[in-house]
């Protein structure tokens, strides 16, 4: 198989002990969603830009912007869950988040060509506030789009965009990108749904129908610039922006969750490692008390540089104390370097308590032997297999040694499949030769942060993020 080489500095601890080390997988199944695919609902994209040929706003429905988490129904359905629209506060407003159930029909084997399996959507559940939870008083208090007039545009409170809110979303009380940023899901045992975002960022919790059934429960510490309390006093932020609960999972027993944020807080005294933004706290909430444990685990993310030139993608749990991590660069096409899933296990952490971690697999660089890919951009051997998108955010536990994970498309914005076509909605499905549960990572010793390592081929210049929701 073509082995590719990153330009990102990494030391020779980590180069020896994990990048060199994926365990034996392969590629099993590919599928792929339009771009072009609306769904029915009010006029949105009023304030999104044109981006690769796609004009605004999109009168015909809404678009489906990729999947920013990812759950297995019992019936082998999906539930997904795009973001919060067009990638800020500012701009989606007009957009109606909830999840899709799902039917994904993969491409099992090769047939010549690189022609993906197909994935349809079966229902579309709107979230809502229609108990009134986030204007009654108390906790999170919010004025959601649905109690205005107009459409806000811009960042803050915003401002009155002079749109006529759609009446479906009044009388619905139907939640928009502009009330939260939903990035991550995990099911409860009773079908009820946890949802992570980004704007508190919160922990959100609905019932199946997609109803708000509790109070948001903000963070004790983290902040990002959209949070409420921010937004009256500003500069009291804690967290850059677009960096809150991109993962959440439950774990094995089902009474505790783990968020993770993109990144580590903009208050070195609020990090985990001071001085070393590569690690980040995975912080325990306890779903019988609804609040935090206190419990907390570190995990550093590649790369030598101290900032925050890697984001972590998603997390799921494998069985037991073991989870799966997507850690993800913020380039697409050609330019991707960093696209890997890492398994952890809660129990095995080196000297200096940082989570040990074993190298799954190189997504940009998938064992394909049955070529169900076939002739794709910038892959040269039918063997391999490349995921070269931005926002690779969904990894889901398929079987006990199957992974599926799948990609927010940023839609327009991205293209990492074809050059100046909007990228599809891709899932893919990878099998291990043996269960997940069974991979143990061993603990290295920890390394020093090097201020000047810079990001991937950049020669020493900090990578300036753009915002990937």
């Amino acid at each position: 198989m073509l082995r590719r080489t990153a330009t990102l500095a990494l030391s020779t601890t980590f180069l020896t002990g994990l990048a060199m080390a994926e365990v034996p997988h392969q590629l099993s199944g590919w599928a792929s969603q339009s771009s072009t695919l609306r769904t029915p609902g009010p006029v949105s994209g009023r304030f999104a830009t044109a981006a690769n040929g796609v004009v605004t706003p999109f009168d015909e429905g809404q678009p489906i912007p990729g999947w920013s988490g990812l759950l297995a129904n019992a019936d082998g359905t999906f539930t997904a869950l795009p973001d919060n629209g067009y990638g800020s506060k500012a701009n989606s407003s007009d957009y109606i988040i909830g999840v899709y159930d799902t039917s994904v029909d993969f491409k099992l084997t090769g047939d010549g060509t690189n022609v993906p399996g197909s994935i349809e959507n079966l229902a579309f559940i709107p979230f809502n506030d229609s108990l009134g939870l986030l204007r009654n008083g108390a906790g999170v208090d919010l004025a959601i789009t649905a109690d205005l007039v107009n459409y806000r545009s811009g960042n803050g409170f915003g401002v009155d965009s002079g749109a006529a809110v759609d009446p479906t979303i009044v009388a619905g009380r139907l939640l928009t990108g502009y009330d939260f940023d939903v990035e991550s899901i995990a099911r409860d045992a009773d079908g009820s749904l946890w949802v992570g975002e980004e704007f508190g960022p919160y922990i959100l919790h609905f019932d199946a129908t997609g109803t708000l059934i509790d109070e948001p429960v903000p963070h004790p510490f983290l902040k990002s610039p959209s949070n409420p309390i921010v937004i009256a006093q500003p500069g009291t932020e804690t967290l850059a922006s677009s960096r809150g609960f991109e993962s959440l999972a439950l774990n094995e027993t089902q009474d505790k969750l783990y968020a993770v944020p993109e990144a580590a807080p903009l208050d070195d005294a609020l990090r985990a490692v001071p001085g070393d933004e590569r690690v980040v706290e995975v912080f325990e909430f306890d779903i019988a008390t609804r609040a935090y444990t206190g419990v907390t685990f570190k995990y550093q993310k590649d790369g030598d540089a101290v900032g925050n030139a890697i984001v972590i993608g998603d997390v799921t749990n494998v069985g037991g104390n073991k989870f799966v991590f997507i850690e993800r660069d913020n380039f697409f096409g050609p330019a991707a370097v960093i696209k890997r899933l890492y398994l952890v296990d809660l129990d095995v952490t080196n000297e200096a308590g940082v989570l040990a971690k074993l190298l799954l697999v190189d997504l940009l660089d998938i064992s394909d032997p049955e070529d169900i890919g076939g002739e794709l951009e910038g892959v040269t051997e039918p063997t391999q297999f490349s995921f070269p998108f931005n926002s690779i955010e969904s990894v889901v536990r398929l079987g006990d040694s199957t992974l599926g994970v799948a990609i927010d498309n940023n839609y327009p914005g991205d293209t990492g499949r074809r050059a100046g076509v909007p990228d599809d909605i891709e899932v893919i499905r990878i099998e291990f030769e043996q269960p997940l549960s069974s991979f143990l990572p061993v603990p290295s010793a920890p390394e020093a942060p090097q201020a000047d390592a810079g990001a991937p081929g950049d020669g020493g210049t900090p990578l300036a993020f753009t915002s990937s929701l």
